[in-house]
């Protein structure tokens, strides 16, 4: 081998690992888009047959005191296959836009080069019905009063002057399916979104851009539920979504014809700590790379942003001072962090182990640790604490505030929380 081959060896071939990027990037996507193509197959294997055969064991007497059980069924598989039609649809108008390419038989394995789908993306697609309840259906606006309400009336009152909003610069992190993102859009704000998931981002990107008018579509999201249910019926509603047309915000130039409302809004897809994080977090990890491009965008969002709004966002972290850092380095010295959300840790039963590569800051030298995802569950208190020794002052708090997370609002039962809403400012030295 000469010297120029084991060069060529020594040097990693940037080319073959962009591809493996690519590539690992598709199969993330397409197994998404499969899980929303098979959600009706599904469905009805996880709902529909354990209540057909259940019926068909109990005998001809138990049979007779349930008489209207073979047309719930027939109900419930109609409410099913209206929820796949939904998802077939989403599966069709966004896949060419991601760049996703469609055997356009329309079957349920998409295209020849599709990958399959988990059992964790179909669930995922049950709670992705359950999201656009709260965020796009009237059934949802308690919901949101309490926490998007909340962090826009704030923003509203920091900034009353609305011709200069759209000289602002707003994030909202873990953007879901864009509501949050569209209200401070209504108001002026220059916003960027910022989502990690597929499932969301797919979403997203239908009902933002899809939309013709207000309730345009419809789903039976609560299909999935027989507990805490009053009346049969509340079980198989129809919802319709999106309570307004999202494109339409242009009322706001009935008053103020100089913003430029459609140039607005933006979204970014990626984690928030890779691509708004410090540019020396002192390692790397899966949710912080030496990307090229991320490491650039890094750069160009350093102290970008007046506003920082999180939304039941916190507690999605595995490690929440990367959190801290990353609001704290796209935050600019004047700007505020607005939090609203509980400690329901996302990765408290999550047994798997990550690799994290941390960099020593004086030589350089790189030590891989097996880290597991859990482990940093914080108290109220401590993270409190940790906010303010992270170099945030709180400008106001309030603590103990109740609200649901997708809540059904004629269910027999849920679970709530008590929320913690905070506006935070760097401290400067």
């Amino acid at each position: 081998m000469s010297e120029m081959d084991t060069e060529d060896q020594q040097q990693p071939n940037h080319q073959d690992q962009d591809q493996n990027k690519d590539q690992e990037e598709y199969k993330a996507l397409t197994s998404v888009l499969t899980a929303q193509l098979q959600y009706k197959t599904w469905a009805k294997r996880q709902i529909l047959q354990p209540k057909q055969q259940k019926w068909a064991s109990l005998t001809g007497k138990e049979q007779s005191l349930l008489a209207w059980f073979p047309g719930y069924l027939q109900k419930l598989e109609h409410s099913i296959e209206l929820n796949g039609e939904f998802f077939k649809n989403v599966v069709k108008t966004v896949s060419s836009s991601w760049g996703v390419s469609s055997n356009g038989d329309g079957n349920d394995d998409g295209g020849e080069d599709w990958a399959p789908c988990s059992h964790q993306d179909l669930d995922k697609v049950r709670s992705m019905m359950i999201q656009y309840v709260r965020e796009w259906s009237e059934f949802g606006q308690l919901e949101r009063d309490v926490s998007f309400g909340r962090i826009i009336q704030h923003c509203e009152l920091l900034f009353p002057e609305v011709e200069k909003r759209q000289y602002l610069n707003v994030l909202v992190p873990g953007a879901g399916l864009g509501r949050l993102v569209i209200e401070f859009v209504k108001r002026g704000f220059q916003t960027q979104g910022n989502e990690f998931s597929y499932h969301m981002l797919l979403n997203s990107s239908f009902i933002l851009n899809s939309t013709y008018c207000a309730n345009n579509f419809l789903l039976c999201p609560f299909v999935h539920k027989s507990s805490n249910v009053g009346k049969r019926n509340d079980q198989l509603r129809q919802v319709y979504i999106p309570d307004f047309n999202p494109g339409d915000v242009s009322f706001i130039n009935l008053k103020y014809p100089d913003i430029p409302v459609g140039e607005l809004m933006s979204m970014v897809a990626g984690s928030f700590v890779d691509l708004y994080g410090p540019p020396d977090l002192g390692k790397l990890c899966e949710t912080y790379t030496n990307d090229p491009q991320a490491t650039q965008f890094r750069l160009e969002n350093k102290g970008k942003f007046d506003v920082v709004a999180t939304c039941f966002f916190l507690d999605t972290a595995s490690n929440v001072i990367d959190y801290l850092e990353t609001v704290k380095n796209c935050l600019s010295d004047d700007g505020y962090w607005l939090n609203f959300g509980p400690l329901l840790w996302h990765y408290e039963d999550d047994d798997e182990l990550s690799n994290v590569i941390y960099i020593d800051p004086v030589t350089g030298e790189k030590q891989k640790v097996v880290t597991p995802m859990k482990g940093l569950e914080l108290s109220r208190d401590d993270l409190i604490q940790l906010v303010e020794d992270s170099g945030f002052k709180f400008v106001k708090r309030e603590s103990g505030i109740k609200t649901t997370y997708g809540g059904d609002p004629v269910a027999l039962g849920g679970w709530s929380y008590d929320c913690e809403f905070w506006i935070c400012q760097k401290k400067l030295n």
